[in-house]
């Protein structure tokens, strides 16, 4: 962690994933929120990976029930949070063209009304734009990949994630947003193992308790950067 007073004092995830809905995480989203509280978390942003084939699949007329399933992870983690005093905000992570894409801002109703099974990075930042939903590339750079800059509000400065942390090239995301001051940065843990919980994300001196809150904070620049890798690289 770099940069940390005492003003800043509260800590928000804004990248995680459960088990209920995202096949790749190892923990469910009761038990996220109960070690994210023990570490000092008030906020958390689930950001679970859409599910392309639960909304294809599901025809217009089963929309909302989609979008109940595909939220489940986060329901689980709210209900966690109302009894341990964590915020748990909804978020989602969207992969196109083997890039990812984290959408600040959404609600249940935005997966009901919205089908995102087959979209262009241009068409998702034009729906996004026109509901007020903020558009973050995931580790923009892990794996040599690339954003479409044209097509994001704003970049993961750093993913802190442990089993990619040395993958994720977040230099060259320091190096992105030199080169282009307009957009936001943010950290978050990319949380999908007990191991990850508390890598990454931001310091804040007001709560944060709506997406408003935290888009307004990170176009305010009054946050630090939580940074937190793993102690070895993999080869070590």
């Amino acid at each position: 962690m770099t940069g940390t007073s005492e003003i800043f004092k509260f800590k928000t995830e804004t990248h995680l994933h459960t088990a209920e809905t995202s096949p790749c995480s190892a923990v469910d989203g009761a038990t996220f929120i109960k070690l994210y509280a023990e570490a000092g978390y008030s906020t958390v942003f689930v950001s679970d990976h859409y599910r392309r084939k639960l909304f294809r699949e599901c025809g217009p007329d089963g929309m909302r029930s989609a979008a109940d399933s595909y939220l489940a992870g986060y329901k689980a983690a709210r209900e966690a949070g109302k009894k341990l005093g964590v915020t748990v905000l909804p978020s989602c992570e969207i992969c196109i063209n083997k890039n990812d894409y984290l959408l600040y801002g959404v609600d249940e109703q935005f997966f009901a009304e919205n089908n995102l099974s087959d979209i262009t990075p241009a068409e998702l930042y034009d729906m996004c734009s026109y509901y007020g939903i903020t558009v973050i590339a995931a580790h923009p750079f892990r794996s040599e990949r690339t954003p479409v800059v044209d097509c994001i509000h704003g970049i993961e400065l750093v993913n802190a994630a442990a089993n990619h942390y040395y993958i994720n090239n977040n230099h060259k995301a320091a190096e992105l947003a030199k080169s282009r001051p307009d957009l936001l940065t943010t950290s978050g843990s990319d949380a999908h193992h007990i191991d990850d919980v508390g890598r990454g994300g931001i310091l804040t001196e007001k709560r944060i308790e709506t997406a408003a809150d935290y888009i307004e904070v990170l176009k305010s620049g009054r946050y630090k950067i939580i940074d937190n890798p793993p102690e070895h690289k993999p080869e070590d």
